[in-house]
């Protein structure tokens, strides 16, 4: 009976590669708005195994393209019922012996007491976790910003470019409470003391051998041979993957209830879902209002749209609000650095200082939306724009 209880947690936890949870990501909504409107444009192929979608926009897109960032001001609910279907559907063939009455439900009724203790307990436990997202989100990293797009990227695609905070707080509650439930039932709770047995009371080891299977079956497998970039991406997604899943484990083992990581959890994924939906459609939104106010009759505006046409002016507005962040009406060196990465241009910390200054033509330590367009407009290409930036440098010494 031991025997073939251990044989289906082993089956399920291999199913789980071919329908791997779509809720265990983190969110940097703030950063990569951008990048969800170019991929939008360019309609990139997600990977096909891994729960959210690895995105390579194109460098070779043009940065103050008109792309329309369309005000949505319809009531129409947005779901994609699919996903969030197969998210589901998913997660109910991992937890198959959670509603078989099987080792999953013994699991819980063993070892999950949901007192409030618990939720308390559980409350705490996500801290950190949401201190390493926030950690995540605000960095400038180029590995964290894959991560950030990733996350970003599929909340889009759960609900769409417009904020929907009642719809998405709903879906967002179920398909966490369900990711909870059924991956700490499987990976904490079943797993930990099936391989305490095997590895003969290694209480340390049991509870690494599950914090890597768990942070293995949350990574493409297929990413690390999608050349040096997705690997690294991969890389990334998996020691991201082994802190949560030890956050988890932890939670599991100091406090002997399932029932604490199994809220952490919940709420960990809940904050990923609903708060980067939020943080991402708001940013579109702002940048589609932006977009849509009337070009300057006079100066900068003006000048651009003589020499390269209203969709310029319109496409770089675009662009800059998108890339403005906090929505103070500037870039700073950061968020310029993001947004180019967004688009392909790769640049190094020092090489972004070199192209910030140049932008900044005021010595103001922040650009400004007309000092964006003096500084791409000449060339109408900002990869130009940055060649001669750092050539010119590189000339004068």
């Amino acid at each position: 009976k031991h025997y073939h209880s251990m044989t289906k947690v082993s089956l399920l936890l291999l199913l789980a590669l071919l329908a791997a949870p779509t809720c265990a990501f983190v969110s940097a909504p703030s950063r990569s708005a951008i990048s969800i409107h170019v991929e939008k444009e360019h309609r990139k192929a997600a990977s096909p195994v891994t729960s959210v979608p690895r995105v390579r926009t194109s460098g070779s897109s043009s940065l103050c393209a008109s792309s329309k960032v369309d005000k949505d001001t319809s009531n129409k609910v947005v779901l994609n019922t699919g996903l969030v279907r197969q998210t589901v559907l998913n997660q109910a063939l991992l937890g198959l012996t959670i509603w078989q009455g099987g080792i999953g439900s013994q699991v819980l009724e063993r070892d999950a007491s949901f007192m409030p203790s618990a939720l308390f307990l559980g409350a705490v436990g996500v801290v950190p976790l949401v201190a390493l997202s926030r950690f995540i989100e605000t960095s400038e990293s180029r590995a964290f910003a894959d991560l950030n797009l990733s996350t970003n990227l599929l909340m889009l695609r759960y609900f769409g470019d417009r904020p929907q905070p009642l719809v998405a707080f709903v879906t967002s509650a179920g398909i966490a409470g369900l990711t909870g439930l059924v991956e700490e039932t499987n990976f904490r709770g079943a797993l930990i003391p099936q391989l305490l047995e095997k590895t003969g009371g290694d209480l340390p080891l049991a509870v690494a051998l599950s914090t890597l299977i768990f942070a293995v079956l949350h990574v493409n497998p297929l990413g690390i041979f999608n050349g040096k970039e997705a690997a690294q991406d991969a890389a990334v997604l998996l020691c991201y993957q082994i802190l949560t899943g030890s956050v988890f484990a932890a939670l599991y083992v100091f406090t002997g209830n399932l029932a604490v990581p199994i809220v952490a959890h919940a709420l960990f994924d809940f904050y990923v879902f609903f708060f980067t939906h939020l943080n991402v459609t708001t940013q579109m939104e702002y940048a589609a209002n932006e977009a849509s106010m009337p070009v300057a009759g006079r100066g900068i505006e003006a000048k651009w749209k003589a020499e390269r046409g209203e969709k310029f002016i319109t496409g770089c507005k675009e662009t800059f609000y998108l890339a403005d962040t906090n929505r103070d009406g500037v870039l700073s060196r950061e968020e310029l650095r993001i947004v180019l990465y967004s688009y392909g241009i790769r640049l190094s910390k020092d090489e972004s200082e070199i192209v910030a200054s140049a932008a900044d033509f005021d010595k103001s330590g922040a650009i400004d939306f007309s000092e964006f367009l003096d500084y791409v407009g000449p060339s109408g290409n900002p990869s130009r724009a940055i060649k001669g930036s750092l050539l010119g440098v590189a000339d004068r010494g």
